[in-house]
């Protein structure tokens, strides 16, 4: 009874549930491989949800109801499963649409428990402190407060204390 119920749900479907679940998959599946704004989801998972309605209309079974989602899930996850895979080794992995550096420089040091001899030393800002930023001391790379005031990109400054990871500066 239950394989007659699957049967019946491909052998017996009207041509609006077919095609707004036909269109409502591979929208879907633009949204995966397409980076947007979410208009081919969005779209996609009204069409999938009209072609679920559509076909309860047209005489659908609770089970049929059930068995369509479940088949619709499935599909979306191994789609899904194929887009995360492609974009760390697979074709999408080359494709300039996926990021594979850090917005950071290479000798950012994010953590440092030496801080205590950069305390005297003088650096540069390397972005706006309003009032956290990032400073440069030598070739490395620090977070960094300002104590007294906003710091413009560029500005020399001078390490007057630390605590924990994040260094204290002010304008020199």
């Amino acid at each position: 009874m239950f394989w007659d119920e699957v049967v019946s749900l491909f052998t017996e479907i009207n041509l609006v549930p077919a095609i707004l679940l036909t269109v409502g998959v591979i929208l879907c599946i633009i949204e995966m491989f397409v980076p947007g704004f979410g208009v081919f989801g969005i779209t996609g998972s009204i069409l999938l949800l009209g072609g679920i309605v559509a076909k309860m209309l047209y005489g659908g079974t609770v089970t049929q109801l059930f068995v369509l989602i479940f088949i619709l899930a499935v599909i979306l996850l191994i789609v899904f499963g194929i887009a995360v895979w492609s974009a760390k080794k697979g074709l999408l992995s080359k494709s300039p649409l996926i990021l594979k550096e850090t917005a950071l420089p290479e000798n950012y040091d994010q953590v440092d428990t030496r801080l205590e001899k950069l305390i005297g030393q003088e650096g540069i800002t390397t972005t706006l402190f309003r009032p956290q930023g990032v400073v440069q001391i030598g070739d490395k790379f620090y977070d960094a407060i300002s104590i007294d005031e906003y710091l413009e990109k560029g500005t020399r400054v001078k390490v007057v204390e630390f605590q924990g990871t994040k260094l204290y500066v002010k304008k020199s």
